[in-house]
């Protein structure tokens, strides 16, 4: 039981594993072959695919079985399509750039959502990662992933699930900026045996979330923590999303270096105060992709992880404020032209906000591919236009019907979160070598 006291409680009550809803999904019944429909009597969509013509079946399944010679064009658009060598690429430089700074990098998951995209970008390990949905973290643990980090302040109805995941992984930590969060955690363990690992989140400046790092909250909270039978202070975590606020690539590159430096000091400068006090941080993380892509030219003495995502992607929004070019970015979506408007000089294609996203429209939402003579002028929730990128009028002509287009994205982790596979290609960037699953939900 607990005591009557308005301390915070010290010692594990009830476990939250027992309160915890099985969150799983039942797995698809195959009809048996002797259940199966002679081709005869299926629709006439599902008989041309067999024969090697278009239809629903053309459509890579979960297990990455794609046909052999499948191409981009044979797809149903709108889809999502990666580069693998450049995901490959971009994940070893970064791997690379944090063992250069003397830290141990934990690939945020949510840009990609995929397992083989995971493996990449861990280095085969599978271990140290971050995630930003609960859905996230079930799927990389059943995926085989551990040390995962759901680096969102948690709120006290998904305590259970996340006692779930700390039952059944070697690793897995939470992360909390407020006061009666933490009351909630210390109420009780997550299961017998282990304690909760705690991130205490730290403000460096974004004024999204955290605690302030100079404040006398983030000191209480973390001796809490340390006085605590059912918890742990596993680090201090941040992210300068403010990084992303600046533009030009020139100036912008000196500024995004200037809040890397910024934001390591949030951090190491907390982690000083609270280990004054006795208070023991093993960990002091950092990270956005631009600060991470420009980290401080004098290094982040102080810290020992990193924590980027969006890196193994890129993007059009990385692109403008120096973090890569377009060389590095890893993902498109593929659309197809389906209407011409002569007269007001449009192209419709089937493309809408539902297959990329509204973010970037002042600057077109992107860029399509090999094409800087066309920008999309606007988006619907399944269709999209496309006019002049300048004075002079398009040509129509060039843009038969059915032809494919490849945008660009502006922001490729709202891209991602839009589809539910990804089309992975071999270098000639035309061939369809496996489909990756897409995390879904929260």
């Amino acid at each position: 039981k607990l005591r009557a006291s308005s301390a915070p409680p010290l010692v594990c009550a009830t476990s939250w594993v027992a309160r915890a809803a099985p969150f799983r999904m039942a797995p698809v019944k195959k009809r048996p072959a002797s259940a199966a429909v002679p081709a005869s009597k299926r629709p006439a969509a599902a008989a041309a695919t067999e024969s090697g013509g278009v239809g629903p079946l053309a459509l890579p399944r979960w297990d990455g079985d794609v046909r052999e010679g499948l191409k981009v064009k044979d797809l149903e658009t709108p889809c999502y399509l990666l580069y693998r060598s450049v995901l490959e690429r971009n994940a070893a430089r970064m791997l690379e750039r944090a063992r250069t700074l003397g830290c141990q990098l934990r690939p945020h998951q949510k840009t990609h959502k995929t397992l083989e995209a995971g493996a990449i970008v861990t280095g085969g390990s599978k271990r140290c990662v971050a995630v930003s949905t609960l859905a996230e973290a079930e799927f990389f643990a059943d995926g085989g992933f551990d040390d995962i980090l759901y680096a969102v302040p948690i709120s006290a109805e998904k305590l259970p699930r996340a006692a779930a995941l700390v039952q059944r992984l070697e690793k897995f930590h939470i992360a909390l900026d407020h006061p009666d969060t933490l009351s909630q955690v210390l109420s009780r363990g997550p299961c017998e045996g282990k304690v909760w690992s705690v991130f205490l989140m730290v403000d460096c400046g974004y004024g999204r979330d955290g605690v302030d790092p100079l404040g006398d909250v983030a000191l209480e909270m973390a001796k809490r923590l340390q006085r605590s039978d059912c918890a742990k202070l596993a680090g201090l975590y941040t992210h300068g999303g403010h990084s992303y606020d600046h533009e030009g690539v020139a100036e912008a590159v000196a500024r995004v270096r200037q809040t890397a430096a910024e934001e390591a000091a949030a951090v190491v400068g907390l982690a000083a105060r609270l280990r004054a006090a006795g208070v023991e941080v093993p960990i002091v993380g950092v990270g956005s992709t631009p600060t991470c892509s420009n980290p401080p030219l004098d290094g982040l003495e102080g810290v020992n992880e990193m924590h980027p995502g969006n890196y193994c992607y890129y993007d059009v929004m990385q692109e403008k404020i120096g973090s890569c070019t377009e060389d590095d970015i890893a993902v498109r979506v593929a659309t197809r032209v389906i209407g011409h408007y002569v007269a007001r000089g449009l192209l419709l294609v089937d493309m809408g906000w539902t297959a990329c996203s509204k973010q970037g429209e002042s600057c077109g939402f992107g860029r399509i591919e090999g094409h800087p003579e066309l920008v999309v002028a606007g988006l619907k929730q399944e269709a999209g236009l496309l006019k002049a990128s300048g004075d002079t009028p398009l040509d129509l002509s060039k843009y038969p019907l059915g032809t494919v287009l490849r945008l660009e994205p502006y922001h490729s982790c709202a891209h991602t979160k839009q589809h539910d596979r990804v089309h992975v290609l071999a270098d000639d960037r035309e061939t369809v070598e496996q489909a990756w699953r897409i995390c879904r939900g929260w």
